[in-house]
Parts: C-alpha cells; structure tokens; sequence
C-alpha cells in the first residue's frame, strides 16, 4: 500500500486559459438600453474530502437608459457589484487510469442586486445572471470533458509497473524482484491544494540469490478502485538459497570445528546441502572420527532430515537428522557399535548443519530499505523503509532452500515539483 500525493497548483493555469475573465455586451428591452461588463478575479481551487470545489468572484457594472429618462447605473462609477461563483467537481478514478469528473454549478451568490425600482425590473437577474450562469454551465463542461485527458496517470502507473518489476541488486548476486499481479487506488481524497490516493498493489515479491534473474514483463492491467486497510506495507517474500551458497555457509561457519564423543576427537571438515525427496534435503559431511582402533573413520557420512526456521536464534536447523539407510553408507554405522557414540555423532551433525541468519536478515532490512528508496522514473520516487523483517517457515525445493519472510514498513510515492503532475 503506498500513498500518492500531488499538487493542484499546476492546474491553475490550465482553467485559467480557458475560463474568460471579462464579457461584456449590450442588449435592448422593453424600451431599455442595457450595457454591462463583467470581470471575474483568479480562479481558486481547493480539495474538500473527495471533491474539487473551484471558486471565484465576479464584478459586473450594468447600466440601463430609456429615452430622455435619466440611466441608472450599478457599478459604473461606483464600487462593482459582485457575484460569488462556486462549482464542485466530483473525482472518481476510471478503468483506463484517468480521473473522471462530475461537476455541478452551485446557485450564484449577488450579495447586492442591481435593480431598477421603478420598472420594478431586477437587472442583475435579468440580464448579468443569465450569462453568468451559462459561462457556469460551459465551464462545468470544459472541466468534465478535460479532466479525464489532463489526469491520465496511465503513463506515470506504466513506468511505476514496469520500474516495480525490474530486479534491483540488495549485495552483489542477491536481487530483490516483485512481480505485481494487481493494484487499485484508493478513493480520491485531499485537502487544501493537495490531492491523495493510495496505491495498492499485491505483488510475489522474492529476493534470489545468484545471477540477475530473468523477468518477463507482466501487462499494466485495468485499474480497479479499493480501500485501504492500515498505512503500511507487508511485503511477503521468499529468500532463496542454493544449495551451493548453504553448502559454503555451512562449511564456513563448522570446517575445522573439533567436538568430543565420549572423549573422542570427532571434526568436521566440510559439508554439503543437496536436496533429497519429500521436502527434506541431504547433508554430506567429511567427517574424521578418532574413535578407538576400529572405529577410526575419516569420510563422507550421508543424514537426511526437514529443514526449519527457529525463529529464536533466527537460524536455518535441521532437527531430525538422520542417517540414510542406503547400504553403502552401513558399514560406518556396524563399526560404530556403542549407540551412546552414534546419538552424539548424530547430535554434532545436526549442530554443524545450522545456518545463522540473523547477520543476513539485518543487511536485507538496510537492503530492503534501500530498493524501496529509489527513482522510479523521470520526477517520479519511491520513498520507503524495512521497519522489520521476519522469517516465517523454511521449504526445501528441487534448486533452492526457500526462507519464507515477511518485510513489513513504509512506503511512498512522489512527483518532483518539475516533473509532470500525475493529477
């Protein structure tokens, strides 16, 4: 879920080239000569809640003469007479990502009427009121019929999308990828000259470990319109591990380790991750087992077991480990006959196929943090921040070790003042 938020202001001058600012005319009736000049002043607009509420002030002078009589005039002269005109503008979003517009005149407001008494004839409504209102009318027409050319945002939500999908290197081979599979925008809000929605996006989003990985484009959809639930985001996301790099880390964090069984000297020397059936994945480990003249043993041992997350000491363990029961690897198992060895060997492996992650979910919340904060376009940034990352569940695949992790933050999108606005 990520807030969008732009300026108004550059609207302004956009009506404002299309909206007169001064008519005059003249005009006979019943005998009467009728001249009048109207000016409006700037126009000025303002975001209440969902609507756009565009106002402004006219001065209009009238002057009305009939024959040898005396004209009777408002504003000529004199201070102008006023006409206070409001319009507000109904802002919907529509399937092809453009703002669609309602917009309605409010009644004019004449705080002080020019009328000729002893005609009993009331000018200002008679004749000023009438092209007021109809310059109302056509106004909210030019809004409507514009506002959906002028507030396409469907170029700037086809750069985010793709920008959104272009892997983004965290560490050198560890790509952060997010494939958006939907989004929406919230109802459009705002206050003052400032217009906010919120998009909301629902995305596979993975971190892989190894060379750029290969995405294929998935098409901007139709844009649909929800509601936001909280002010953050929740990014589930799968780490993926390969078999190689736990081999390395394993063999890292336990080569060269010494451990005593039964007083007896047992190092492990290397280990190695390969997946196995069901879910589990297969431990290699050179072993060199000091145990007694014929239980001496310097070689490979094979254990299966389910890997899981222990959520804390924030590691990748293998608790059940056990040894494979293919024949070939029992002649180990037959020298060591003393089960009280076999439980503490079995025990050590397990310890040495453990996978710290704690130092690596630290640098993926700066790395997160650091992909969510970035250009996504010309003028266009994505602001944003890992406040946690948290490990959920470990699944063994064919290729990887997946780590099912949730980022969880905060994040925006904004348009520089000098770009283009989106709304």
């Amino acid at each position: 879920m990520v807030p969008i938020r732009a300026s108004l202001a550059p609207l302004v001058p956009e009506i404002e080239a299309r909206v007169p600012k001064t008519f005059a005319d003249k005009t006979r009736e019943r005998g009467i000569d009728i001249r009048y000049e109207v000016a409006r002043a700037p126009i000025q607009l303002q975001m209440i809640g969902g609507g756009l509420h565009s106002s402004t002030t006219m001065k209009y002078a009238l002057e009305a003469c009939r024959g040898r009589f005396p004209c009777i005039s408002c504003g000529f002269g004199e201070t102008r007479r006023l006409a206070d005109i409001k319009l507000h503008s109904k802002l919907e979003w529509d399937a092809a990502w453009r703002i669609r517009s309602t917009t309605r005149p409010l009644p004019v407001h004449y705080p002080k009427r020019c009328q000729v008494t002893w005609l009993d004839l009331d000018i200002t409504r008679r004749f000023v009121a009438p092209v007021v209102e109809e310059q109302l009318r056509e106004t909210a027409g030019i809004i409507d019929r514009n506002t959906p050319a002028h507030t396409n945002i469907r170029p700037h939500a086809q750069q985010i999308w793709s920008a959104l999908q272009t892997p983004v290197e965290l560490a050198p081979r560890t790509w952060l990828v997010l494939e958006p599979n939907d989004v929406a925008l919230t109802p459009i809000q705002g206050s003052g000259a400032l217009v906010t929605s919120t998009l909301l996006l629902k995305a596979q989003t993975r971190v892989v470990i190894g060379e750029r990985p290969v995405v294929v484009p998935r098409p901007l959809p139709a844009l649909k319109t929800g509601i936001a639930q909280n002010a953050s985001i929740r990014v589930p996301f799968d780490l993926q591990l390969s078999y190689e790099d736990a081999s390395l880390f394993a063999t890292r964090d336990f080569a060269g380790k010494t451990y005593k069984v039964d007083g007896k000297p047992l190092t492990v020397e290397s280990i190695r991750l390969a997946p196995a059936a069901n879910g589990r994945v297969l431990v290699e480990a050179q072993i060199d087992y000091r145990g007694g003249t014929l239980r001496n043993y310097r070689g490979l041992v094979y254990l299966e077991g389910t890997p899981t997350f222990d959520t804390a000491t924030k590691s990748i363990v293998v608790p059940d480990l056990e040894y494979s029961l293919d024949p070939k690897r029992r002649g180990f198992l037959r020298r060591i006959v003393e089960r009280a060895a076999h439980i503490s060997i079995r025990q050590r492996l397990r310890e040495s196929a453990r996978f710290d992650l704690a130092p690596r979910i630290a640098e993926l919340r700066a790395e997160v943090t650091r992909a969510l904060t970035r250009d996504l376009g010309k003028g266009v940034h994505l602001r944003g921040i890992a406040d946690a990352i948290e490990p959920s569940s470990v699944t063994a695949l064919p290729a990887t070790i997946q780590v099912h992790v949730v980022a969880t933050g905060r994040a925006e999108v904004l348009w520089s003042a000098a770009a283009e606005p989106p709304l």
